[in-house]
């Protein structure tokens, strides 16, 4: 049954009406939080902030220092397991910037939305063929399945950023086929989460959209969906699914893909086979996902790999929920490098795709590698996919990128000016932490 938008967001506004019920302010939550200290404010009394977000979920303002812990939050899943009246208290801040962002005039909500929808949507169009051929793509594409008479055991859905890291995403494929996981592809901006709408305050699309993909994973006839991306998990896990599932009666439910591996390891040992006999650090975040943990344990479980601690992790769940806390994610990405370096580790291994996109233009400045952990994985089963992006990136300059994605801007038919625009803002223009090493510790 297809779900109104208004519906959603009225089955949303009740579950709010739930939390206002159920908080006390007793400021748990904002007693756990490593927010306010990282983003340089005082929360003060953690009973009267919490009071506070109270007051923004009803009125959609409250005292300054709610209103910035809310704007602020990270989620780093501290707050997750304190709550002893079991709310979610990171999905109660999201319900507060909500509340903060829906004030706004309803026009400049809806065109920031679609602005920020149309630069993400151009940049994963554009990198997505610029670091695939036809076959490669079709793979990772909802039409890799286009009929089929059984019901597949999962859906991989890849988020929308992840496709401009493609190579990461057909790992993940390779490694399913090795363990006889049958799938169906989602993803990409048209199977969005709603996320950039939600940013925005434009929340009737975000519902639109993120409603519109469910539809679409719950097609699919299964019940189990396995994401890549950790905004799209907590977007839908902690926002969207709830109200999906009152509304419609659908079953989904979704899993970090490293936690779905890591549950089946002793099937995956099975094609471990071969040694990588490497010293690697993992650059961590918290978020309470249950990712990092398997992460560990996969790697944990590589031959011949040494997995060195070097004290080093960031807080947020991923690097884009570390925005509004200023300096703090280009400074943490600065010390993970230089810890990593001091170790001695020959490979930086990151989680996440935007850990890769930013780490790849780093490579050529430190004495080691840098590869997302599927690319371990997938060395210790035999199987490797090309890292375009990494080799564009780190070729540095527009004109000789152009250059050699020439055959791809053919292969695809894609505009050259849109390709060049592409190149200097979401390849080379997408980095938080400048490459130049000499630069780093710079205000």
């Amino acid at each position: 049954m297809a779900v109104r938008a208004r519906d959603f967001l009225d089955d949303l506004d009740a579950r709010v009406d739930g939390l206002l019920d159920a908080c006390t302010a007793c400021g748990e939550c904002a007693r756990a939080c490593p927010t306010p200290g990282v983003a340089g404010f005082d929360i003060g009394d953690p009973e009267a902030v919490t009071e506070g977000v109270r007051r923004i979920l009803r009125t959609g303002g409250g005292p300054q220092a709610a209103e910035l812990w809310a704007g602020s939050c990270c989620g780093s899943g501290a707050c997750l397991d304190v709550c002893p009246h079991g709310i979610n208290p990171r999905f109660m801040l999201a319900m507060a910037r909500r509340a903060m962002t829906v004030a706004r005039p309803a026009d400049q909500r809806r065109a920031d939305g679609k602005a920020a929808f149309g630069r993400m949507s151009r940049g994963v169009r554009v990198l997505a063929r610029l670091t695939m051929a036809t076959p490669s793509l079709e793979r990772l594409s909802p039409r890799s399945h286009p009929e089929r008479n059984e019901v597949p055991d999962v859906v991989f859905y890849t988020g929308c950023n992840m496709l401009k890291t493609p190579h990461i995403g057909l790992l993940c494929l390779d490694v399913l086929d090795h363990l006889g996981v049958t799938y169906e592809v989602h993803g990409g901006p048209g199977s969005c989460c709603g996320i950039l709408q939600t940013r925005a305050g434009d929340m009737e699309n975000a519902a639109r959209q993120a409603l519109s993909t469910l539809d679409r994973l719950a097609g699919a006839g299964t019940s189990q969906v396995l994401s890549w991306c950790p905004t799209c998990q907590i977007q839908f896990g902690e926002t969207m699914i709830p109200g999906y599932r009152d509304l419609t009666g659908t079953d989904l439910d979704m899993t970090m893909f490293p936690v779905f591996l890591a549950a089946r390891l002793d099937r995956l040992k099975q094609h471990l086979v071969h040694p990588v006999p490497r010293r690697v650090a993992l650059y961590e975040y918290a978020g309470g996902l249950g990712v990092m943990d398997a992460v560990r344990e996969l790697l944990g479980a590589v031959p011949g790999l040494e997995l060195v601690e070097t004290g080093h992790a960031s807080i947020g769940y991923t690097s884009t929920a570390l925005a509004p806390l200023g300096s703090y994610h280009r400074d943490t990405i600065a010390a993970g490098l230089a810890a990593a370096e001091a170790a001695g580790v020959d490979t930086l291994v990151g989680v996440y795709h935007a850990d890769h996109r930013e780490f790849s233009g780093h490579e050529s400045a430190w004495p080691f590698a840098v590869a997302n952990y599927m690319e371990l994985i997938g060395e210790a089963m035999g199987i490797t996919q090309p890292d375009l992006f990494k080799r564009l990136k780190l070729i540095g300059d527009a004109d000789a990128i152009m250059a050699t994605v020439g055959p791809m801007i053919g292969e695809h038919g894609l505009d050259a000016g849109e390709v060049r625009d592409v190149v200097l803002a979401d390849l080379l223009g997408d980095q938080h932490l400048p490459t130049d090493r000499t630069r780093h510790g710079e205000a």
